[in-house]
């Protein structure tokens, strides 16, 4: 299990990209009460606190405690309307979350992104913030608030859709994101109309939790703030590294850590990496176990993100190349290792390697973009492409790929080992080119809230809500227990556990509760973008694989925990007298067909989120006749917003 646990720090976001926040200054969301001041106002009143700011050229900053009185009072305004778009954008409210301000570390802020000696470095590499991101169920924003303009400093947010991934934040937008997992970075770029070479804006600051946690969320808004002063410190001491020894070092220090750690997120993400080691470390060395549990996940990847569509392009377009990279890996290393061991066969070589070629030369001709469903997506639109192979050869990607896996198939002695994979490659290949062709989705109208709000609908009584949730979690215990004597993994089973060396023979088997783990983020991560239930999710998911593949269930116990299961949500239902949901849609129609399915997909998630709403309301101080609104008015409003 040590995988795991280095994994758990490697595993810093479940949802895709839903914190990200922009505002347009043309928006509705960008009204600031009473107005904003014109940029010649905010330079001011920054250079009167900081007069070096005048002098040296380089990035400046100034604590928003130490404004003016007026400025404050602007500064009021403008943190109400950022909050009211935080809030709206993650259904803050909705999900029974806490919002706060952090104002401890905001910051009037001028920045020089032509700058690049020292710390300054920083500000134009791709980078994250701060360092919290291992934290589950907790969210802090950093917020970009343009005040001057128009200037030349772009914004880069390459996780984003095409419209947000390059912004000019002028006066009135700005742009929101995750302070402890969102890689960003700024530019200098020549623009025709700008008039200002550095741009100032506000850096404001929020932390969001579960209301259930009212009475330590500050403290990790406090950690944030704490953070952020010592980051700041060594900023400072390492702007101008030519002063001496120690702030080059210090800039030197910073530089690297930030380089390295925003390469590695930018190109490859550390979810990915979390999860591709959970899921090679599940298979115990086997590589062909690998690549079955390891080598698939970037078709996951794609299925959920064409079908769900609730990914934002640019992270889907990091994570599939990500996962396609592991899948590559494993595939080219199995295959050498064989022609190490048995000689290359030139016939395999070649059409494997021909095949491949030819659909790494397709997807150059189509771009990223294209090929992980940018138009499908709605955030590009472009005329077909017709170069070469397109127009000429149908899905030539899909096509190149089928050919050099069987290329890998010819192999006289790794082809009958990687048999069961090839299969199972071709047959994942051929379910994404259908999905391409046919153009199967979730419709829009039926969305997890969407979905969500009807379900809620037939699950108002407490008694019922926590009834099935147990219900469901034996019912799921009972199909993971039969999915682990299928695949073999029950030792009681397959003779292992009689056998006089059978703790050596569990150790070398392949981990169930590590592909749980694995798998379980990838399914969340695309299909609930509800954070908290996302954790929850995966972690029920998780301990109960690792109890049913301890206790060792025969199919028979399985058969009778998810009759038991079923059989209990029923009874829930009738005890509490309220209508099951499935009754409201129980139709002979395709619609219904797929409500039924999405019911079944979602189960779960919908079950921890309405337990959860639960126990909020459980756990808050709730009077008489207060109700659950109010609640959650009461949990954010305990300590002052401001």
């Amino acid at each position: 299990m040590k995988a795991a646990a280095l994994s758990l720090a490697l595993l810093p976001a479940l949802v895709a990209g839903e914190q990200a926040t922009w505002c347009d200054k043309k928006d509705a969301c960008a009204t600031v009460k009473g107005g904003l001041p014109k940029p010649a106002w905010w330079e001011k009143e920054l250079k009167k606190m900081q007069p070096a700011c005048e002098e040296e050229g380089a990035t400046c900053h100034q604590w928003t405690s130490l404004l003016s009185d007026k400025a404050k009072g602007v500064l009021d305004n403008v943190l109400t309307t950022v909050e009211t778009k935080i809030m709206e954008g993650s259904k803050t409210k909705q999900r029974n979350r806490v919002l706060r301000r952090n104002s401890q570390m905001d910051e009037l802020y001028l920045s020089a992104p032509r700058n690049s000696e020292g710390s300054d470095r920083v500000f134009i590499t791709p980078h994250i913030d701060g360092f919290l991101g291992w934290l589950p169920f907790f969210t802090a924003y950093r917020c970009v608030y343009g005040l001057t303009g128009p200037h030349e400093t772009v914004t880069i947010q390459p996780m984003r859709d095409p419209d947000e991934q390059e912004v000019n934040v002028g006066p009135g937008d700005f742009t929101c994101f995750d302070y402890n997992r969102e890689i960003h970075w700024i530019e200098h770029r020549a623009q025709a109309n700008a008039t200002l070479d550095d741009r100032m804006v506000l850096k404001l600051h929020f932390y969001e939790f579960p209301a259930i946690f009212s009475y330590i969320g500050d403290a990790f808004g406090d950690a944030n703030a704490q953070y952020n002063f010592f980051a700041r410190a060594a900023f400072l001491a390492s702007q101008f590294p030519d002063k001496d020894i120690i702030s080059r070092l210090i800039a030197r220090g910073i530089n690297g850590i930030t380089l390295f750690g925003g390469s590695a997120e930018a190109v490859f993400g550390y979810m990915n990496m979390g999860i591709a080691l959970i899921l090679i470390s599940a298979a115990r060395g086997k590589g062909q176990t690998m690549l079955t549990i390891a080598g698939t996940c970037h078709f996951a990847v794609y299925i959920l993100a064409f079908v769900f569509r609730s990914v934002r392009l640019g992270m889907l377009i990091r994570d599939a190349v990500a996962m396609k990279s592991i899948s590559a890996l494993l595939l080219t290393g199995t295959y050498a290792w064989e022609c190490a061991k048995t000689g290359v066969n030139l016939k395999s070589f070649a059409v494997a390697v021909s095949g491949f070629a030819f659909s790494a030369y397709a997807f150059m001709q189509l771009g990223p973009a294209l090929t992980y469903f940018g138009q499908e997506l709605g955030q590009v639109v472009s005329d077909p492409v017709t170069a070469f192979p397109y127009g000429t050869v149908p899905h030539p990607m899909t096509l190149g790929s089928i050919v050099g896996l069987t290329g890998l198939r010819l192999h006289p002695t790794y082809g009958p080992k990687f048999h069961a994979n090839y299969l199972l490659h071709v047959a994942l290949y051929l379910t994404v080119l259908g999905l391409e062709v046919t153009g199967a989705s979730v419709p829009a109208g039926m969305s997890y809230d969407s979905t969500y709000t009807e379900f809620m609908k037939f699950h108002q009584d407490a008694g019922n809500v926590i009834a099935h949730l147990f219900t469901t979690a034996l019912g799921v215990a009972g199909v993971i227990g039969m999915a682990i004597n299928y695949f073999g993994l029950n030792p009681s089973l397959n003779g292992a556990a009689n056998d006089a060396k059978k703790t050596g023979a569990a150790r070398a088997m392949t981990s169930p509760t590590l592909i749980a783990f694995g798998w379980s983020w990838i399914l969340v991560r695309y299909t609930v973008p509800d954070e908290d239930v996302a954790y929850l999710t995966v972690a029920l998911f998780v301990v109960t694989t690792y109890l049913v593949s301890k206790l060792q269930w025969s199919y028979m116990t399985c058969f009778a925990a998810l009759a038991i299961g079923m059989g209990g949500q029923e009874l829930a239902h009738h005890v509490s007298g309220e209508m099951p949901y499935l009754n409201s849609y129980a139709e002979v129609t395709p619609e219904a067909a797929l409500t039924f399915i999405l019911h079944n997909v979602w189960l779960l998630p919908f079950e921890i989120r309405a337990a959860v709403n639960v126990a909020t309301a459980a756990y808050l101080p709730v009077r008489r006749g207060r109700s659950a609104d109010r609640a959650w008015a009461w949990a954010r409003d305990r300590h002052s917003l401001t």
